[in-house]
């Protein structure tokens, strides 16, 4: 990808299971260090990519089910987008975080400069994870 930050687009497939996170992991940090981002925004966007991945692994409809990760890079930005054929589910604002669970969301949210969740009609869930790539020296507030 380089460091001219140009537009390309590149994708996985993997089966929607626990061991695909470690290929995801791979992935993500193979896009980022291209991209030429700081090595705390690699270790950023692999957290929130793998945490997102995991709840749709999680979440994943049937033992067929795929996962799709797509990395976008522009000119100011890299974009992760995590598609899976699980529902997505919010968390109950009543549900309290307990045993290491519920903490996903608000991780990605915290790492990430732009988060975003859709679902499609026919239940697909696709988690867009974004850093600006002018600010990838520091960690958002």
């Amino acid at each position: 990808m380089g460091t001219s930050h140009e537009n390309l687009e590149r994708v996985i497939t993997v089966k929607a299971e626990t061991a695909s996170l470690a290929v995801i992991r791979r992935f993500v940090e193979e896009v980022a260090t291209e991209a030429a981002l700081h090595v705390e925004r690699v270790f950023d966007l692999k957290v929130a990519v793998s945490e997102a991945s995991a709840n749709a692994v999680e979440h994943a409809s049937c033992n067929m089910a795929l996962l799709e990760v797509r990395a976008r890079l522009r000119p100011r930005r890299l974009t992760f987008i995590v598609t899976s054929t699980g529902r997505f589910r919010p968390p109950s604002p009543q549900r309290e975080i307990s045993n290491n669970r519920g903490l996903g969301m608000p991780l990605m949210v915290a790492l990430m400069d732009e988060v975003s969740f859709a679902r499609a009609p026919g239940g697909c869930t696709t988690v867009s994870l974004s850093v600006l790539l002018d600010q990838n020296a520091t960690v958002p507030a």
